[in-house]
């Protein structure tokens, strides 16, 4: 099925053209109800870098259309289009293409059409959604009755509103195409930026986490972009990713004119991994713009991108295991301030029926027996850089020992240095996962560990 669609403009059609020689035109107009309808068939907002849901806004919106349609022109910045093809038709009309949800589609004011189209289907059918999906998929299969309710219902008070449209589109001069891509991430942000978009979402518009949502996505229920809804937040999901880049540095396989990034970043300052992984992934030397997204190119970034799973199943099965592992080491885990205890029974393996705590990633069915600040085991997630080992034969990162195989015992991980200290810093999670000797310490037993249990591999 073609993706276009045809929608008749009700004010001016007049094509505006950049002054500064930018070779993407410009049309502000506004359209009807109707024509929004026709719209939602084909457009999606996939490139926009927040998914539509209902907030405050949508209900604002909503009360507006209910009580004063007509003023909705005057109240509304509408809604923002980016396509690659437009046609002039007859009667003020206009052809627009939607093929490439990438590139085209509502690239702001995604809440002005979720709310417009929730107002719409709940007064033709009393029906209600709350998610940017739902709403697509409610169009699709009532599409054509849709427009038939609507025709029956013309003339009605509900629907005498405009709603404020801008359309951009490339021109027909050379080298028009090229720069559509080169700029359409930018300015799609950039709509974006007075909604306090976050930088995970201004960084996926960019393509920067392309290859690990090719990766990860359909297997972990993650939030790739704002408001889109995801049991697992991208900024956790990006400070695994930073473990293994944070070695590429210190073994100097990164581009040496990116800033230092320091490991604690993963536990205390996610946005500063967010900024991080963002200037690894536009770094020239290791991915270039394809029609304005980033493709990487590195084979050693991808590797060790292709690392970030593991990684995820590390940390679950630490923080299950953690506190076993506490107590094996002298230690009383269901005693500390900070720990709540979930079951029944205590100090119980990892594999009890008593574990209740679900562990971040959700990696596993496995719960713990105990809830308890993460600032206590991110030293020994960053720790397993210690396995870690990069191959200048392929130019890729290696695991020496996948810590999420059955190779890697962790009860006999030498904790006892560990577990003291963290007596002697008062039990205090936030001292734990900031301060550079628990790091120090976490190497050590991994190093400890592969030198003692599994000599031959190093």
């Amino acid at each position: 099925m073609a993706r276009t669609a045809i929608i008749k403009l009700d004010h001016t059609s007049e094509t505006q053209k950049s002054f500064e020689g930018v070779k993407i035109n410009k049309i502000v107009s506004s359209i009807s109800p109707l024509s929004l309808i026709k719209l939602l068939k084909v457009a999606d907002n996939e490139i926009n870098p927040r998914a539509a849901t209902v907030n405050p806004i949508t209900k604002a919106i909503d009360e507006t259309l209910a009580k004063s349609p007509e003023l909705f022109w005057y109240k509304s910045k509408g809604i923002f289009i980016a396509t690659k093809s437009l046609r002039y038709r007859e009667r003020n009309r206009v052809e627009l293409s939607f093929e490439d949800p990438l590139h085209e589609g509502i690239m702001d004011g995604g809440h002005n059409t979720f709310a417009i189209a929730r107002y719409i289907a709940n007064k033709l059918y009393g029906a209600k959604f709350r998610t940017w999906d739902e709403c697509k998929d409610f169009w699709e299969e009532n599409y054509d009755d849709l427009l038939a309710r609507f025709e029956e219902s013309k003339g009605s008070p509900d629907f005498q509103f405009s709603i404020p449209v801008e359309i951009i589109f490339p021109s027909d001069q050379e080298g028009a195409m090229e720069q559509y891509y080169e700029v359409i991430s930018e300015i799609c942000t950039a709509r974006n930026n007075n909604v306090q978009l976050t930088t995970t979402s201004k960084s996926h518009q960019l393509g920067c986490y392309s290859y690990l949502e090719e990766k990860l996505s359909g297997i972990y229920d993650i939030e790739w972009r704002d408001g889109e809804g995801g049991a697992i937040d991208l900024t956790d999901i990006t400070a695994m990713a930073c473990i293994p880049l944070y070695f590429l540095q210190t073994k100097g396989l990164l581009p040496s004119d990116l800033k230092t990034y320091n490991r604690i970043n993963a536990y205390s300052q996610k946005g500063q991994c967010v900024s991080f992984f963002k200037e690894v992934m536009t770094h020239p030397n290791v991915s270039h713009l394809e029609e304005g997204k980033v493709v990487v190119d590195s084979p050693c970034i991808k590797s060790a991108l292709d690392m970030t799973e593991d990684l995820m199943k590390l940390f679950d099965r630490i923080y299950i295991q953690f506190p076993y592992l506490y107590n094996r080491n002298g230690g009383s885990f269901g005693n500390i301030n900070a720990v709540n205890a979930k079951g029944k029974k205590r100090g119980m393996a990892p594999d009890s029926d008593y574990n209740k705590s679900t562990p971040l990633f959700r990696t596993t069915t496995k719960r713990c027996d105990y809830t308890y600040p993460d600032g206590f085991i991110y030293p020994l997630i960053t720790g397993i850089t210690q396995f870690m080992k990069y191959d200048d034969t392929t130019n890729t990162i290696q695991w020496i020992l996948n810590p999420n195989s059955h190779d890697f015992d962790m009860e006999a991980l030498p904790l006892k240095l560990y577990v003291n200290s963290i007596k002697e810093m008062g039990y205090d999670p936030q001292k734990v996962g900031k301060k550079d000797f628990f790091y120090e310490i976490a190497d050590m037993a991994y190093e400890n560990y592969l030198r003692i249990v599994h000599p031959t591999l190093i």
